[in-house]
Parts: C-alpha cells; structure tokens; sequence
C-alpha cells in the first residue's frame, strides 16, 4: 500500500473511569505498525483521573485527541467518536483491551481484496484477565465473505475492540445502539451493529488472534443476566425478518446462555448462578437434556480413545500449537508475549503523526 493510498484509520476508545489500564490500551493503539492513524479518547462522564491521563498521553502523541461527554454509555460513546472521525475508517478498542502491534495493518491488507475496500475485516482474540494474562482464547472460524448467518448462529467476533469498518457504513447503520442501555439491556450493540454490517457487506479474516479482550469483575461482559436480555432483543426484529432463521437464533441464545452459566460457575459467581439456574431450567429443560446427553457420549468417547492408546502403548495426541499458521494463545502466558516489544513513542511528530494530527 503506497503512502498516498494509505487510508487515515480512525481509532475510537471510549473510556468510563478507566484510569488503570487507559495507559495500556493507548500504548498498543500508539505502537501499531501502521501509524497513519488519529486516536479519539471519548471520556464518558468518568469520575476518576481518565480526562487528565488522556490528555498528558496526547502531550506525548499528536494523534490524540480527547473528547468528553455526560455519562450516556459505551454505545453513545462509541458513537460520539464515529461521528468526529475524521478517516474513512474506524476502529473502536474498550480501554481495557489491547491490541497486537500489527492489527490494523494486517486488517488493511485483507480488505484490499474487495473492491474499493469496501468491507469490515476482524481477527480473532485471547481473553486475558487484569493482568493481561492469558486464560482462553475465541473459536478460531474461517469465515469470511457473507457472514451473515454464521454470526447469527455464534457471535465469533466476539466483543467491540477487534473490527475495522468503513465509517459511512456504520452512519448508515445508525451506529450502536443506545436505546439497549436505555432498556436495561446493555451489552449486545456491537453484535447488533455487526449483523446490520453483515446484510450488505463482505467480511475478511485475519487469522490471528490479534486483541486482548480483557475480563474484569464488574464489566459489562460479566453481567450474564443483562447480557442475555440485551441478545433476545437484538435477535427479536431479526426473527420478524427473517422467519426460516429461528431455529437457528434460539440455537444462538441457548449457547451464549449456556456459556455464560458455565462462566460464572466456573468463576463461583454465586449471584449469576443463581440468577440464570432457574432461567436455565423453565427456558432451556429439553435443550439442556439433549447437551447433556451429547456431553456425554462425547466424553465416554474420547475416555474409549484414550484408553484403547493406552492399551496399544500409542502416544496421546498433543495439543495444538497453531491453526492456520496463527499461533494459539498459551494459558498463563501475558498477551504482551505474543509480539516483540516496541519502543514506546517519545514524541510522535514525525512527518505522518503530524499530517494526521492537521487532517491533511
């Protein structure tokens, strides 16, 4: 890609009391391989020192610029950025998650496939905890192009900091959805937003796991029952449109309810637990009979396996260690060991930071 075909990519952070990992995000967004970027920090009413730390990181980067507005939620957040972007770009990070320093120039060269670049590229993610440490990672899917039905099917992109998308598109969308918070249904205006980009436009994959999607207690990702909420009334105009894709959205709700019940015992969140278990029984007693069953069968069937290698002193099948060249995201290891650490900019002035900065 030549400088003069170099697109200026938006970069859109909203961020609500987000002083102790803002510092984090913003060195990951400052250190991308491709530079040509501005950087919209929309403080959300925050209540803490966000405003004043944003700030004194744009003293340090040209490319920043600080927004602020009353607290109205990520969506409006999100939305304020969008609307004061000034590339043809943009891509939103949580200011709790980090990126791989070769995101958005991996994501660049895969929509140079689809004419004019018109398309959303995303990649898949590792989800890290306060520390950054590493303990699961995204399903690594492949699709790619019209990925409308699959994504009903399974939110595989997964969370609001991992897409590029054209800015006039998601204008046209209407952006994210605010109305959800204002339902007490937040948490679902990505997806939403991502499946009204899916009607019309192709997407490309970068597989690699490219964001550190960060779980903390407290955050908006954490509050299963409001999540689940937030989904049912996303999909709800879908199924109106969409009649012969039921099947396959209520197999989408009993899957991220499943997976957010697991969650939360697995974490011994007591509240949640006892919150979704009797939602679980009324709402999901067949499909959750069927899991079982298929669970297992599936777990009798590989104990067979291991056993019958055993008995004929074959070796047991290692884990693997890559897919699809990509490699996959360690348990226990740090996000930050995935890519070599680069310098953190002193003063970001050089020729390109300041033709952004001037939006030349």
């Amino acid at each position: 890609m030549t400088a003069r075909e170099a697109p200026l990519i938006s970069i859109v952070i909203p961020a609500y009391n987000a002083e102790k990992t803002l510092v984090e995000t913003l060195s990951s967004v400052s250190n991308q391989s491709y530079d040509k970027l501005e950087i919209l920090v929309v403080d959300d009413g925050s209540r803490d020192g966000t405003f004043e730390l944003a700030s004194d990181y744009g003293l340090t980067d040209r490319r920043v610029r600080v927004l602020r507005q009353e607290n109205g939620g990520v969506a409006r957040a999100r939305n304020h950025g969008v609307r004061e972007a000034r590339g043809p770009y943009v891509a939103p990070v949580d200011a709790d998650d980090i990126w791989h320093p070769n995101k958005i120039e991996l994501q660049l060269q895969a929509l140079q496939k689809f004419p004019d670049g018109q398309g959303v590229a995303y990649n898949w993610y590792a989800a890290i905890d306060e520390n950054g440490i590493i303990f699961g990672h995204s399903r690594p899917v492949m699709h790619q192009g019209n990925i409308f039905e699959p994504l009903l099917r399974e939110n595989f992109i997964g969370n609001g900091s991992t897409p590029l998308m054209p800015r006039a598109e998601v204008l046209r969308c209407g952006g994210y959805d605010a109305s959800l918070r204002d339902s007490g249904a937040e948490g679902c205006e990505d997806l939403k937003l991502y499946l009204a980009l899916a009607e019309t436009l192709p997407f490309a994959l970068v597989p690699d796991f490219l964001t550190g999607y960060r779980f903390t207690k407290g955050n908006m990702s954490s509050n299963a029952y409001r999540m689940l909420k937030s989904h049912g009334l996303v999909m709800a105009p879908i199924i109106e449109r969409y009649p012969h894709l039921t099947r396959d959205i209520r197999t989408a709700e009993f899957n991220t309810a499943r997976w957010y019940f697991n969650k939360a015992f697995l974490d011994d969140d007591h509240a949640q637990v006892k919150k979704l278990a009797p939602m679980m029984v009324k709402k999901y007693a067949l499909q959750l009979m069927v899991h079982g069953v298929q669970q297992s069968w599936r777990q009798a069937k590989r104990h067979g396996v291991r056993m019958a290698k055993r008995a004929l002193d074959k070796p047991l099948a290692r884990p693997k260690a890559r897919f699809a060249g990509a490699i996959i995201p360690q348990p226990g290891t740090a996000f930050s060991d995935r890519f070599t650490t680069m310098p953190v900019r002193e003063e970001a002035t050089g020729p390109t930071s300041l033709r952004t900065a001037n939006n030349e």
